[in-house]
């Protein structure tokens, strides 16, 4: 009996080894890619009168279009300086400065940059107490 089993089993895996797909054709697969978002973490603070502080940032420009952004603060600011990079594990392409800072303007991204999830450090410096926050359009 086990080698009539045995026989059975190992013709009927030859077959169906042997015998290929029952129909050959063309399957055809739709993707739809939804774009994401532009979004900034959101970070407020009260700078102190007279000194220079350090503000970190996470932009994420997952829109995929490439039409660059804008970093702008609630108040007018003076920044003086600014370090860009990507976060981890995200491919980013880091933004080009098209514009520099002035008044609530802290960051601007070139068209075809700023892509990606990005860690930014803005360094400013005040003169008088006074809140601020940020937003990217």
């Amino acid at each position: 009996m086990k080698v009539v089993l045995r026989r059975l089993l190992i013709t009927s895996i030859a077959v169906l080894l042997l015998a290929g797909p029952a129909t050959a054709g063309t399957i055809i697969v739709k993707l739809h890619f939804v774009p994401g978002k532009l979004t900034s973490s959101n970070v407020r603070m009260v700078l102190g009168a007279d000194t220079q502080v350090r503000v970190p940032l996470k932009i994420a420009d997952a829109r995929g279009n490439g039409n660059g952004w804008t970093l702008k603060a609630s108040v007018p600011v003076t920044v003086t300086s600014i370090t860009v990079s990507c976060a981890a594990n995200s491919t980013c392409t880091l933004p080009k400065i098209a514009s520099q800072p002035s008044g609530h303007i802290v960051l601007t991204a070139a068209k075809g940059t700023g892509m990606g999830i990005m860690n930014v450090v803005v360094t400013l410096s005040a003169t008088s107490q006074t809140a601020v926050s940020f937003a990217v359009s």
